[in-house]
């Protein structure tokens, strides 16, 4: 696979999502914010999203609500770092390996959480949903940290498609 193509393409973004989210960590630690408050957790879920997409997609049923949600992550920031690093290098290692073309995505709905469903999807589309998931984690996050005097670079927790039309809004 070439990172020109749009699987690669897509691996490429959900590593910078990744790359994004260990930056809200450290920045947050060194400004000595409260990282099991509202960071962490954010982050937490994030990774573990993450992790469920890469543990699955050679089982071929990723489930996103299988999860550790392991508070380690949550309330130390070196975990979380140390996590979005090797889920950036599993990324990169996995782009060498063949994709399968469609895998299942099973998850819990219902408003009491008790219907299981499980539907088609291809790995372009879940990673699509991952570092989409993660963007809409980090414009919560943006305002937690903006509460607390703490400004992260514009494009973080933006839609890509909001960062291009106000990039051509602008030229």
């Amino acid at each position: 696979m070439h990172a020109r193509d749009p699987l690669g393409r897509a691996v490429v973004y959900a590593i910078d999502m990744l790359r994004q989210g260990a930056g809200i960590a450290e920045v947050s630690e060194r400004a000595g914010l409260p990282f099991d408050d509202q960071i962490g957790p954010h982050l937490r879920h994030i990774i573990e999203h993450y992790e469920a997409l890469l543990s699955g997609i050679d089982l071929g049923v990723v489930d996103y609500d299988n999860r550790s949600r392991d508070r380690q992550v949550e309330r130390d920031p070196v975990i979380a770092v140390a996590r979005c690093h090797a889920l950036a290098d599993g990324l990169t290692q996995r782009l060498d390996r063949p994709w399968p073309e469609t895998i299942a995505v099973a998850f819990d709905g219902g408003v009491a959480g008790d219907d299981r469903f499980v539907s088609g999807s291809t790995p372009l589309r879940e990673l699509l949903f991952v570092a989409g998931h993660a963007v809409h984690h980090y414009a919560l996050l943006r305002l937690v940290l903006k509460q607390r005097g703490l400004n992260l670079p514009e494009s973080i927790g933006k839609a890509a498609a909001t960062i291009r039309y106000e990039r051509e809004q602008n030229a």
